[in-house]
């Protein structure tokens, strides 16, 4: 696949795809709702999971192609982070039942980076935070390849090896 161009829509637009097509993602094109680029609210909420129970909120950032894009790219998470932090405004803790005081996890938290943006936060967010919110990252490479990494991946250093899609034979 060549490079395109990762524009904040465009990013959008590929991580619903993945979510929707996902093997075993349960996740319905139908029950999306997308935020064009100056509306309020979160970029991406999706419905999905059992009986359709579990929420998926996903804030985006497209690639820099700014003149300081090196700098942008790398630090453009912590604006998304800062926005997804700012719309947890769901119980986050279960009140009753057998799981009372543990985090509610049909909530879940992501952030639709451009590669080197995730490769920043996911080095730089501590797992237990990444848990503890239900926090995901979803990296999109220069093909439009994406790649979703869960709670337990954060905390780490990648290589830009493991941003890229299979190798096309």
């Amino acid at each position: 696949m060549d490079d395109i161009k990762l524009t904040h829509a465009k990013v959008c637009e590929l991580i619903i795809d993945y979510l929707v097509h996902k093997p075993n993602g349960n996740w319905h094109q139908e029950m999306v709702e997308k935020r064009n680029t100056h509306e309020h609210g979160v970029d991406i909420k999706m419905i999905g999971g059992q009986k359709n129970s579990e929420r998926f909120f996903v804030e985006c950032k497209g690639k820099s192609y700014a003149e300081s894009a090196n700098s942008i790219n790398k630090e453009g998470w912590l604006n998304a982070l800062g926005q997804i932090v700012t719309r947890m405004d769901s119980k986050r803790i279960i009140s009753s039942g057998k799981r009372i005081g543990e985090p509610n996890r049909a909530y879940k938290y992501g952030l639709g980076l451009y590669w080197v943006s995730a490769n920043v936060a996911l080095r730089r967010i501590p797992r237990e935070i990444a848990k503890t919110l239900n926090l995901y990252v979803f990296s999109v490479y220069e093909d439009g390849f994406v790649k979703q990494w869960t709670p337990k991946d954060f905390g780490k250093t990648y290589s830009e090896e493991e941003f890229r899609g299979p190798e096309e034979n």
